[in-house]
């Protein structure tokens, strides 16, 4: 698909496809939800009007990831409650992004992370879908309802993300062996 035939339809398909993990790359350098999605809406606008420079449809996921790395940047100059990042750092993240990116598609590691998640007991699997459910709750929020401390919720969290990168390495060694 050349650039002079991408309808409005396909540059809402293309965001909607790419959408979690522009989303999850801008949070992982703003680390928090409303900067990230406030980035998000910024670089989707910015795609609707750009969307002309844009070759083929295979390059739009590393053509709006540059976006997004440009407006984080934007972000953190002006973000006043903040201290700036490294725009270096910011390199290095994208960098490692795309390393991840290249050697494993997102779809498949989405899918062995929602298997693990599977496997999860109850609880587990609810304080990790509150926590990164995009709702914005706090850790003491999460801790008040629960009738818990915020240092064991944190020990939780910290448990159950071990447990689910263990068993997300555990399944592309055993794919990796196939």
């Amino acid at each position: 698909m050349s650039a002079s035939s991408f309808s409005q339809s396909d540059v809402a398909r293309l965001l909607m496809q790419y959408r979690g993990a522009l989303y999850a790359y801008i949070h992982s350098c703003v680390r928090n939800h409303a900067d990230a999605e406030d980035i998000f809406q910024d670089v989707s606008v910015a795609v609707v009007e750009s969307i002309s420079k844009l070759k083929t449809e295979e390059g739009f996921f590393p053509w709006a990831r540059e976006i997004a790395f440009r407006r984080v940047l934007v972000h953190r100059r002006t973000a006043k409650k903040e201290k700036a990042m490294n725009p270096h750092v910011i390199a290095s993240l994208a960098e490692a992004v795309e390393r991840v990116d290249n050697k494993q598609p997102i779809s498949q590691r989405r899918k062995m992370l929602l298997e693990c998640m599977e496997s999860l007991p109850d609880k587990s699997r609810s304080l990790i879908a509150r926590r990164y459910d995009g709702s914005g709750d706090s850790i003491s929020a999460i801790a008040r309802d629960s009738e818990q401390g915020v240092p064991a919720i944190y020990a939780k969290l910290h448990r159950i993300r071990a447990i689910l990168r263990d068993c997300i390495s555990h399944r592309l060694s055993k794919e990796a062996a196939e």
